[in-house]
Parts: C-alpha cells; structure tokens; sequence
C-alpha cells in the first residue's frame, strides 16, 4: 500500500506535515476563495458620523450641532437611598435622566457610560444633604424647568437642593470641596451630659498635637493620625419634635490629604464611655471660615453650632 502524501496545512494552527489534508481552524476561515482578494473596507467619514442624532422630548439634535453643557449640583442621600452602594450609584441617576428625557452625554468606545461624576463617595448607611455631581449635557437645556424635572425622576430621599452651570475655564470640582462638615447625632438619652462629655471631649482634641486611632481593615489594623484633619468641632443639645432633647456634634474636617470620617472622630473622643451615634451626616461641602461652612455652589454658610430656635422649629 502506497503511504499518504504528507500535505502542508492552511491554518497554522496545524502541523504542516498533516496528512489528513488542508485543515482550517475557525478563526482562521475565510468566505473568499484561495487567491481572490477581499474588497477593501470603506472608511468612516466625517459626514457619516454627523449623521448620528440625538431625541429628546422636545426636540432632535445632530451630532454636528451638539453643544455640551456642564452643570453642577447639590443633592441629598436621606431615607432608604443611605444604603446604595457607590457602585450603583451611577446607575440610579442614568435611569433618571432617562425618565427625565434630558440629553446627558455618553462617553465613547463599546460600553459607553453617561458623563454624570461624583468627587467623594458617601459610606453605606450615611445621610447627607451635601453631596456633588458633576453632569455633562450633549444639548442646551432649560435649566429651571429640566433640572426640576430629574430631581422629580429620582428616588424619594435623592432631592437636587441648587445647581450651577459650569463656565469655561472653571476649576475641578474637587478643588472647590475643601472641607466637610460632618454632623454626629445621638438619641435623646442624657443628652445633657453627653453633650457636656463631648464639650470637653473635643476641647481636648483640638488642644492636642496628635489623635492617633486604630482602624480597622480585612488586611489588618492601620493606626492613623487623625487631629491634622479636624478644623473644628462643636457639641450642642437640640430639642426633638416629642420634645426630648437630643446631642448633635458638629466638626469641619479637611477634604485633602487621609480621609477622616465619623467613625474616626469618634473613636478619638470615646474611651468606651461614649455610645456611637444613631446616625452620621454629611451637611455641606465646601471652605471652613470661622462661623462653620461657606458651601461650595450657594456661598452660603453652615454655621459650626445649630440654632436652638431654628432646629426646635
């Protein structure tokens, strides 16, 4: 019996002394016939890429004609909305503006993500009525009305408080967000004394050069330093709705350098005497001045020491 003809294979993913004859591999199989060549690829132009467009409720815009917009926000985290996750925080608001129908810009590439930004994420669990974001529009938008209408779209707890048009040649946000002020409260339980015990408390801390803390990781425990941080600090007693009094402690603590948050300010007032909090919030963002706060988007001031007569009301 004559042997076979070794035959040298197509794919080179094959030996090449094969003998079952020319074999092929999927990825390397091809429609046009051996020694036909394939027809070129036209490029994209620029006019076929212009005629991408854009529909909102009123009306539809070119790609050509886009115009972005950048806008700033101030927005609150309050109720049930404490516990999203940063992760899918992105997401709640993109199904917003989608209920909106307002034209928020898309990044490009294969998995393209609407151009809405946070500068520091809020831990699980904590409210606030100081949070940030940035959103960049691909068309002009009527801001009292479209910006009312998406803070309508968010979830009960997620209000839009103030905004601000981002003008050209404007500083990062960040930047703008240089301090935090945080507010601790405790229940009505001897708020009195409590509110007396962290008086002290907080007047030692400032006075101190040093408040390390230990905190605790999955990768093991981190002593940090945490009085570099701490601008100021004030604890007060407020009335509730009952008419039960209630501690509230208020701190500016630095937006740069390692990150303080409530828990560390806590661990570094407590000696296992002090209960932790019933709830941590993030008021405001922005520069400390002595009175408190100056928020970033309004000017406004959030003073370091509630009024009594103010928070009763």
């Amino acid at each position: 019996m004559t042997p076979a003809t070794p035959v040298a294979s197509s794919c080179p993913c094959y030996p090449r002394d094969s003998v079952a004859g020319p074999r092929t591999c999927r990825p390397h199989r091809s429609a046009t016939p051996p020694g036909a060549e394939r027809p070129p690829v036209p490029p994209v132009t620029t006019s076929q890429r212009s005629r991408r467009t854009i529909t909102t409720h009123d009306h539809t815009y070119r790609q050509e004609d886009r115009v972005s917009q950048r806008y700033r926000i101030r927005w609150t985290k309050e109720g049930r909305t404490r516990y999203i996750s940063a992760r899918d925080l992105t997401s709640v608001w993109e199904r917003a503006l989608r209920r909106a129908d307002l034209p928020i810009a898309y990044s490009e590439g294969f998995t393209p993500h609407a151009k809405v930004s946070f500068p520091d994420a809020l831990p699980v669990s904590y409210g606030s009525t100081g949070e940030y974001a940035e959103l960049t529009f691909a068309a002009p938008i009527t801001p009292e009305r479209d910006i009312a209408r998406l803070s309508s779209s968010l979830p009960d707890g997620m209000d839009i408080l103030t905004y601000l048009k981002v003008p050209d040649g404007a500083p990062k946000l960040a930047r703008m967000l240089r301090a935090t002020l945080w507010e601790l409260i405790w229940p009505p339980v001897d708020a009195t004394e409590l509110t007396e015990l962290l008086h002290r408390r907080s007047d030692e801390l400032m006075a101190s050069d040093a408040a390390e803390v230990i905190r605790h990781r999955p990768d093991g425990d981190r002593t940090i330093d945490v009085r570099p941080a701490m601008l100021a600090i004030a604890a007060s007693t407020h009335p509730t709705a009952g008419g039960d009094a209630r501690t509230v402690l208020r701190a500016v603590l630095r937006n740069d350098g390692p990150t303080v948050r409530p828990t560390d300010l806590h661990a570094a007032l407590t000696r296992g005497d002090i209960a932790e909090p019933a709830l941590n919030r993030r008021v405001a963002q922005g520069e400390h001045v002595p009175e408190g706060l100056r928020e970033a988007l309004s000017g406004t001031v959030d003073p370091l020491v509630l009024d009594v007569d103010a928070e009763a009301a």
